[in-house]
């Protein structure tokens, strides 16, 4: 197979790559750092690129890279490049894979105010000392001991002359009768009467 060419963004440097092989073995090759978990098995999604221009001279898209990605091509323009062949020439952006943001899955997840490759923020664990937990256990049991001054709280307790103001006791919607409805007889109108 022939030779195309690869630009990468944003540096604008211009490779020579065929199309036998997936890019990301190419670039590796090429001496370009490019992020890669599962060793080029599509399970990691570490080796994604943004594909600036050419789309429609690469392979189609794999189910693997489906499952990994999703089916937004159109809207993120993101590729797996262990996935992906080339057909003719395109430019790429492989600045995600840059030496700054490269670091490894354990470096990332312990890193405080580190982001990922793609730009994502990574989440901070809070770790609490056990005597803050002690600490808020005890002002929470202080806190719900403490009797509320509205006069239904625990109403069901407390005798007919002071569960009300008034002497007769509340009503709370449950002494109606239900209607029987009799479906012999048609509707009587008030107009009929």
């Amino acid at each position: 197979m022939s030779d195309y060419k690869v630009t990468l963004w944003p540096s604008g440097e211009t490779l020579e790559l065929n199309g036998e092989d997936t890019l990301l073995n190419q670039l590796k090759k090429a001496g370009k750092k490019i992020k890669s978990s599962c060793g080029g098995c599509a399970t990691c999604s570490d080796c994604s690129i943004i594909v600036k221009s050419g789309e429609m001279n690469l392979t189609p898209q794999t189910f693997e890279e489906l499952r990994l990605l999703g089916n937004v091509f159109h809207i993120t323009k993101e590729r797996l490049s262990c996935q992906t062949k080339l057909l003719g020439d395109v430019t790429l952006d492989i600045s995600a894979h840059d030496k700054n943001t490269f670091t490894s899955k354990n470096e990332s997840s312990s890193s405080v105010q580190g982001s990922d490759p793609r730009g994502q923020k990574s989440t901070k664990t809070m770790l609490k000392k056990r005597e803050d937990i002690e600490k808020q256990a005890i002002e929470s049991k202080e806190k719900n001991q403490e009797k509320p001054s509205d006069t239904w709280y625990r109403h069901w307790e407390k005798g007919e002359g002071e569960a009300s103001e008034s002497n007769k006791p509340k009503k709370l919607g449950g002494n109606k009768k239900v209607k029987p409805f009799n479906f012999n007889e048609p509707e009587k109108d008030e107009t009929d009467k």
